[in-house]
């Protein structure tokens, strides 16, 4: 992860959505825990996307330690956001960041808003029983063993069958990227 963090600090742009993309399941998780006035689930997923671009600029360390660093930035940001810290659309509170300002570009909102679509046009390839096994993790928060009662399968199978669909989504969001470029 660090590796590509340094290249994008090298001026490699391509390679946020590559460190976006490392923390999409998080992202989507997070996206569906919460409920904030005047944003939907997709405004929501931009702002986790928001949050590894910005916490990609303002990171100082070394070593492996960003991918902490990350889903830290993704998870306090939300909070923040439902606190009601976050004051304009899709802004960070910069309070808490003095030390490292950055603000956000149109260009950080235009690869988010894509990578978002990418993600939707990636779930329509999904079959009927794979959307809803996502849908009733991520978004219903049902455990596995719920959606496994539920789907008359065993916890194990449904397990493995999430893990695998999710990367079926990565698979999917791989070759978009390709196409793109």
């Amino acid at each position: 992860m660090y590796r590509l963090l340094k290249k994008y600090r090298e001026g490699d742009e391509k390679t946020i959505e590559k460190i976006i993309e490392a923390f999409v399941p998080l992202i989507l998780k997070e996206s569906s825990r919460y409920r904030v006035k005047c944003y939907d689930y997709e405004d929501l997923v931009q702002h986790g996307y928001l949050s590894v671009m910005k916490a990609a600029n303002m990171y100082k360390g070394s070593g492996e330690s960003f991918k902490f660093y990350c889903i830290k930035a993704i998870k306090q940001n939300y909070k923040a956001l439902l606190k009601g810290e976050i004051k304009h659309y899709r802004e960070i509170p910069e309070e808490k960041y003095d030390k490292f300002p950055y603000e956000f570009t149109v260009e950080d909102e235009v690869i988010a808003y894509e990578k978002t679509k990418d993600i939707y046009k990636a779930i329509d390839t999904l079959t009927e029983r794979e959307k809803n096994i996502l849908n009733g993790f991520y978004i219903e928060k049902k455990t596995i063993k719920d959606i496994a009662k539920e789907n008359g399968r065993s916890y194990n199978k449904t397990r493995y069958e999430k893990i695998r669909i999710v990367e079926k989504l990565k698979k999917q969001l791989e070759i978009r990227e390709a196409i793109s470029n």
